[in-house]
């Protein structure tokens, strides 16, 4: 190839800056490499045509300045050879790993010209003694929270590595540590850099932190996209909160803990009515299709709490619901009583859907349908699916509000139980009602 000489190097970038042809046409017209083209470009705009025909001399102090400079502001190869009028990135680059290594006292005894081969300026040879013991000391003084050094990540040691380096040689720290300097390297400039996730990883651990761990990645992922949404920015993949997610270790695993279930099967028999729903859980319209049921739970002294709610199928919303410490035919009712008075005329059929259990064969619940001109039906006997429509509502309440363990009796459990059920009904949001809750589906619709 042949070697270009500087006054046309010039002439080219002159040609550049006052005409209208770009750079890919230019140094593909004249060979010459795009970086190197890049860098003359910038000199002459900053130092003009002179800069480039009389660069500075290259002294000891104006590498360890060049190198220094270049590592505070984060600065580019383009934008140090600007600044300091240096053409050669080999240069830079041979300094800036000398300056890494061994520190700024061999760029200021470096001599211009070409240098035999010699041994290292530094060797581990002079190490101080002790110097091995002190730094594993001070390591591991640095990562309390680990074990042993071994379990701990080239990240964090990295981490310890550029704390030490204003007290020990670099050479000495890579040689007692389990690091190379090529792993080093890479994090010593992955760590100069903010994190770009930074202000996602914020929200994200804030939002599975306001639910107490409940939401795994769908719901956090709605919840975040919303909150992009709403500031008018960008929104994140789907799949990059996943992966952070996994990274900073949240993961909702409460979903994993079995709780006994009560069986309202056992008691006194009555009329069974026919499976009119037969999984059919998707309403088009409010108190279309209803669905009822009982569940039990223990308190840490042995109080039972008994819930029961009724959930509307459109909207997914518990419109009534009643707790009692006995699971007679009085609170039974209650809820059934409550949504009658509360339910708006609707015009069309209302159904009621529940399992087998003896306070729904009652011929009091019977009449109570009647009143209200609603239609029974029963799941099929042992058949907990055709009810897991509310089956599933008494799943996430005993999964959310934790162990019951650590209530201690009747009243410590209905507390959270009443909280839960305002959360579901207004805050909680479901993947099949579009990433809203219940209540902000009705309101949308509603409007």
């Amino acid at each position: 190839m042949t070697k270009i000489s500087m006054e046309t190097k010039i002439q080219v970038v002159e040609d550049y800056l006052l005409g209208s042809e770009s750079k890919l046409a230019i140094t593909n017209r004249y060979g010459i490499a795009r970086t190197l083209f890049d860098i003359l470009v910038a000199i002459y705009e900053q130092h003009g045509r002179n800069g480039l025909l009389n660069p500075p001399s290259i002294t000891g102090q104006l590498r360890v300045s060049l190198v220094q400079w270049k590592q505070t502001n984060h600065a580019s190869m383009v934008e140090t050879c600007a600044q300091f009028d240096v053409l050669s990135v080999e240069a830079i680059v041979r300094w800036e790993r000398i300056y890494n290594l061994y520190g700024k006292q061999p760029l200021l005894e470096m001599r211009p010209g070409v240098k035999p081969h010699r041994k290292r300026i530094r060797s581990g040879q002079d190490q101080a003694p002790g110097t091995r013991e002190l730094i594993l000391a001070d390591t591991r003084r640095r990562l309390k929270k680990i074990a042993c050094l071994e379990t701990a990540t080239k990240k964090e040691i990295s981490e310890v590595i550029i704390e030490l380096r204003a007290k020990y040689r670099l050479t000495d720290l890579i040689a007692a540590l389990p690091i190379s300097m090529s792993v080093f390297q890479y994090w010593h400039q992955k760590l100069r850099h903010a994190d770009p996730d930074h202000k996602l990883k914020q929200l994200i651990r804030q939002v599975f932190e306001e639910h107490h761990g409940n939401y795994g990645v769908p719901r956090v992922t709605v919840a975040v996209r919303r909150h992009y949404e709403s500031q008018g920015l960008t929104k994140p993949n789907h799949k990059k909160i996943q992966r952070i997610m996994h990274e900073l270790g949240l993961n909702s695993s409460v979903y994993r803990r079995r709780t006994r279930k009560y069986d309202s099967s056992k008691g006194p028999r009555g009329k069974v009515a026919k499976n009119l729903l037969r999984r059919r859980n998707v309403a088009d319209r409010p108190y279309q299709k209803l669905v009822a049921d009982v569940t039990e739970m223990k308190a840490k002294n042995g109080d039972k709490v008994y819930v029961e709610i009724i959930k509307d199928l459109w909207s997914n919303r518990i419109v009534s619901w009643a707790m009692s410490p006995h699971p007679n035919l009085n609170f039974a009712v209650t809820p059934l009583i409550e949504l009658i008075r509360n339910m708006p005329a609707t015009g069309y059929q209302v159904t009621l859907h529940t399992d087998q259990g003896w306070q729904y064969q009652h011929k009091k619940w019977r009449d109570l349908l009647k009143r209200g001109r609603i239609r029974q039906s029963m799941s099929r006997r042992s058949t907990c699916l055709d009810n897991a429509a509310c089956e599933t509502v008494f799943d996430k309440l005993k999964t959310e509000i934790g162990p019951l363990k650590q209530f201690e009796d009747y009243e410590a459990v209905s507390t959270p139980v009443d909280v839960w059920i305002k959360y579901y009904n207004e805050t909680r949001i479901q993947m099949k009602l579009g990433g809203q809750s219940p209540l902000e589906f009705e309101r949308q619709l509603t409007a």
